[in-house]
C-alpha cells in the first residue's frame, strides 16, 4: 500500500504510553493514539464518532453509504450487541498482540517455514478489531516490510463497528509496504452466513488474531466466538488477554476450544523488550490446530 520499500524511521520511541489505566478520560478514550508510528482516532462510545462523522461530513453522512451499507444485511446486529462501545478505545492487550505477533520470531513460528518459503499469501485475520491497533501494528511492522510474500492482514468487527476500525486503516496507508493489503470485513461471532460471506482468500487465514475479547459475563457470546475460531482457524490463533477484567471467561472460553486446539501459555512479560507488561495482569495464549479436528463444530449457546 505504501510507496516505499523501506520501513518508515519511527519518529519516537516506545513509550509507557500503552499502559491506558493510569490515564485520563481525556487520553484515555477521546485523544489520538500514537503508538510505533501508528495513530489511531478514539472516540468514548459510537454515538459520538457517528456525531463526529456528520459534522465532518454532513447531516445525510449517517444514512448515505457511508455508514447505511454495512447496516442494510444486518438489521438485526444492533438489538443484539451488548458491548459496541468498547470498540472505539484502545486497550492495552491489543498493543501487546500487535507487537508479540511482529517480533521476527514469533512471526516466522506462527507463519511456518513452508509457508514462508512459498509463493503463496500470508493471510492474517483479526476478530473483534475495533481500533485496529493489533493489526495496524503487524501491518507496518518490519516483518511484513521486509516480507517476501504478499501479506493480507484482514479485521473484522460488528457492522456497526467497521467503518470506525476502516477510519484508522486510512490514517495509516502511508505507514505500509506494497506487499500488504489490509481488507476490513463485518464479522459477527457465531453467525455462519457471516464466515460463509468472506472472500475466500481470506476465509482460511494463517494466523487468528484476537485482543480482548473475553470480558463479558454473557457466555452466549463467548461461544459464538469460540464456534467462529473453530470454524475459521486453519493453524493458530493467538489472543492477549486482560485477566483483571474477567477471568472466568477466559477459562470458559478455552474449555470450549480445547478438542480442536493444543492450548499454549506465553509469559507476557516475555512478549516483547519494548514493554513491560505484569504476567498477573496479562495473558498471551496461541491456540494450535489439532490435527485431527477439521470438523465443524457447533456450540450450544
Amino acid at each position: 500500500m505504501g510507496s516505499s520499500s523501506a520501513p518508515p524511521t519511527k519518529t519516537s520511541s516506545v513509550s509507557s504510553t500503552w499502559q491506558r489505566s493510569a490515564l485520563g478520560y481525556k487520553e484515555r478514550f477521546v485523544d489520538d493514539f500514537y503508538f510505533n508510528n501508528i495513530r489511531v482516532r478514539q472516540f468514548p462510545c459510537r454515538a459520538v464518532f457517528e456525531k463526529a462523522l456528520c459534522d465532518a461530513f454532513g447531516s445525510s453522512f449517517a444514512s448515505d453509504d457511508h455508514l447505511a451499507s454495512t447496516k442494510s444485511c444486518y438489521d438485526d446486529e444492533v438489538d443484539n450487541d451488548r458491548v459496541p462501545d468498547t470498540a472505539f478505545t484502545v486497550w492495552e492487550s491489543s498493543v501487546i498482540l500487535g507487537m508479540y505477533a511482529s517480533r521476527k520470531d514469533v512471526w516466522k513460528r506462527l507463519i511456518g517455514t513452508r509457508k514462508l518459503q512459498s509463493s503463496g499469501p500470508i493471510v492474517t485475520l483479526e476478530l473483534g478489531s475495533g481500533t485496529g491497533v493489533a493489526s495496524l501494528l503487524v501491518a507496518t511492522s518490519e516483518v511484513v516490510w521486509e516480507s517476501n510474500c504478499h501479506c493480507q492482514v484482514v479485521m473484522t468487527d460488528l457492522p456497526s463497528t467497521i467503518n470506525f476500525t476502516r477510519l484508522n486503516v486510512h490514517a495509516n496507508i502511508d505507514k505500509m509496504p506494497e506487499n500488504a493489503q489490509v481488507v476490513t470485513q463485518p464479522l459477527r461471532w457465531g453467525r455462519i452466513e457471516d464466515i460463509q460471506a468472506l472472500p475466500q482468500d481470506i476465509s482460511r487465514p494463517d494466523i487468528i488474531f484476537g485482543a480482548d475479547l473475553l470480558y463479558t459475563c454473557d457466555e452466549s457470546v463467548i461461544c459464538a466466538l469460540a464456534e467462529t475460531v473453530i470454524l475459521l482457524t486453519g493453524r493458530v490463533a493467538v489472543f492477549a488477554v486482560c485477566k483483571l477484567h474477567r477471568p472466568q471467561s477466559i477459562t470458559f472460553f478455552l474449555s470450549l476450544v480445547k478438542s480442536c486446539f493444543d492450548i499454549r501459555h506465553v509469559a507476557v512479560s516475555t512478549a516483547h523488550v519494548d514493554l513491560m507488561a505484569s504476567d498477573e495482569d496479562f495473558g498471551l495464549i496461541e491456540l494450535w490446530r489439532k490435527k485431527n479436528c477439521d470438523d465443524i463444530v457447533t456450540l450450544s449457546y
